[in-house]
């Protein structure tokens, strides 16, 4: 029974689909704040479409923020299904859909804009500090972004061949190096 005991003490359904609307209302919002105001000061973001995986700390939250919304202006996300709450009853995740018109540079890295429709869904699990989050992470097909942004070549095409020649050499490079 102390098993059950910690999952009602912890994060309830009705908290649990509260969050999920609160946390993707934010995003939609694109005011930097009303996802700031979500999280500890500390927080933790790991995400795909960070460059180097993963964040720290509210300043580099706000900074990758407003980076995504100069590239995509009108990103949305919805919610896919209910939310699901680990055992313990810590940890939240939910399935979510993000589109968007990639219409500004996306700095870092510097890709140029398209003004295509990018679409895209993935997972996001939330750990919590009190009522704040203090860490997400998110799994996301990057690579099926990068190729409707072209940043990655289309399956069968010469992009791809290309670039299974030079993985190629960079793996006889790692192999040489790895002796």
């Amino acid at each position: 029974m102390e098993g059950a005991a910690q999952v009602q003490a912890g994060i309830t359904p009705d908290r649990g689909r509260e969050w999920a609307r609160l946390f993707v209302g934010a995003w939609n919002s694109h005011d930097p704040q009303q996802l700031l105001a979500l999280a500890t000061e500390n927080v933790v973001w790991e995400d795909p479409f960070i460059v180097g995986g993963t964040l720290r700390g509210k300043a580099a939250l706000r900074d990758w923020l407003t980076s995504l919304w100069r590239a995509t202006p009108d990103l949305r996300f919805e919610l896919l299904g209910d939310p699901f709450i680990s055992l313990d009853g810590t940890r939240l995740a939910f399935a979510w859909k993000g589109t968007g018109r990639f219409t500004g540079v996306l700095n870092p890295p510097g890709f140029a804009p398209t003004n295509s429709v990018i679409e895209m869904t993935g997972v996001d699990i939330h750990e919590f500090e009190g009522n704040l989050v203090k860490r997400v992470h998110t799994e996301t097909d990057a690579m099926a972004t990068g190729r409707q942004i072209g940043a990655a070549p289309l399956p069968g095409s010469g992009g791809e061949r290309f670039g299974v020649l030079l993985q190629k050499l960079a793996a006889r490079r790692l192999r040489a190096q790895a002796k």
